[in-house]
């Protein structure tokens, strides 16, 4: 009688996951889901909401949430996550821990399993001093969690090579673009998210509220369209996140604009479907390397909005590698002026269709998972 293939287990850590809704813990749930066919995956993550489970089973795999003792900025501080890792990580055959994460180097000192690194960002020094000073513990525990990986996954090239942080460990590297999540979307059956104005250009953002994200810059660049038939929505999340929202910074801006600025919310993949089927441009105004990619431009041409992004390392790899969009300088409302008014042009150049079938040309899922599937597989002989 055969006793069946004994499957390969990953252990999966990150901070924040479904339905905690981020880069990160977008990407780690997509890794999940897909791996989970081929491997034995668990998902060790915090109890970010207090009525979710401790431990569930989801769409073949297990998620276990450690309590957190108390939340400190943009993290928390949880010893149950530390004794669950240590519990998990004793049966699993590759630890995934994801960076930023400021257990990441004591994690990587716990186990002598293979550290499978993913390195998402580098982390800025922005903000006020308690900020800085949870940034530099965070970036000291990645330099330890760099040291001791067995191999590092980063997004780019582009974004490893300019990286001071990664530098010295390339010959670890791995570039593998992110996921999306739409890629196999039934685009036939989405409707419209809003009623889009007659003759206007509708650019959109999405992303969380954040310093980062570059929103009050994009608002400074929209006060350059005013009597023009241009209009922006924005979508995310400014309540519910983690280190706070600006939403109170950029009100004034917000209610100075009026109706040529539309805040949606937060939005689900199916009203997200609908909001990328109806924009015409895509902004993604980051400004420093918390941004690392940006896979909400990779959604966006999936249904055919063209990308405005930041001339970022990294940020800039779909617009180069696709041949279409328009990169801005970071931080300058000018740039991003120019940038959205060369693009509203180019709206007329290139079909939804074209822009659809060049991001997928570039970028695959198929590539995503058979990549992180052989990463897994010859780190676990």
């Amino acid at each position: 009688m055969s006793l069946g293939k004994v499957r390969t287990k990953l252990l999966i850590v990150v901070n924040y996951y479904y339905p905690y809704i981020s880069g990160v813990s977008e990407y780690a749930k997509y890794m999940a889901e897909c791996l989970s066919e081929e491997f034995e995956i668990i998902v060790l993550t915090g109890q970010h909401e207090r009525n979710l489970k401790d431990k569930e089973l989801v769409n073949g795999y297990w998620i276990y949430r450690a309590k957190p003792l108390f939340f400190f900025n943009k993290g928390y501080i949880s010893l149950e996550f530390i004794s669950l890792f240590r519990k998990l990580s004793k049966d699993a055959d590759v630890i995934n821990i994801h960076f930023p994460m400021l257990e990441s180097g004591l994690l990587s000192l716990m186990t002598r399993k293979p550290v499978l690194l993913k390195y998402h960002c580098d982390m800025a020094l922005v903000g006020n001093w308690i900020s800085r000073v949870a940034v530099a513990c965070v970036r000291q525990s990645g330099r330890i969690a760099l040291k001791r990986s067995t191999s590092i996954v980063v997004s780019s090239d582009d974004y490893a090579s300019n990286s001071f942080y990664l530098n010295g460990y390339n010959h670890k590297c791995t570039p593998i673009p992110p996921p999306n999540r739409f890629e196999g979307y039934n685009k036939e059956h989405v409707s419209s998210l809003t009623a889009k104005p007659s003759a206007y250009k509708v650019i959109g953002f999405v992303g969380r509220f954040v310093t980062e994200k570059g929103i009050d810059v994009l608002l400074k660049a929209a006060k350059n369209f005013k009597g023009q038939k241009v209009i922006f929505w924005l979508a995310g999340d400014f309540e519910k996140i983690a280190g706070g929202a600006i939403i109170n910074e950029i009100k004034n801006d917000i209610k100075q604009l009026k109706e040529q600025v539309v805040l949606l919310g937060g939005l689900t993949d199916e009203e997200l479907a609908s909001f990328y089927s109806t924009i015409d441009i895509l902004v993604l105004p980051s400004v420093n390397p918390f941004e690392a990619f940006g896979m909400v431009q990779l959604e966006a041409m999936t249904f055919g909005a063209l990308p405005v992004a930041s001339d970022l390392p990294g940020v800039r790899e779909v617009v180069k590698r696709t041949k279409i969009g328009r990169l801005a300088t970071p931080g300058s409302p000018e740039s991003l002026t120019s940038a959205l008014k060369d693009a509203i042009l180019d709206c007329e150049k290139y079909g939804r269709k074209q822009i659809q079938d060049s991001v997928l040309k570039n970028f695959c899922n198929e590539r995503f998972v058979s990549k992180y599937h052989g990463l897994v597989t010859s780190l676990a002989k």
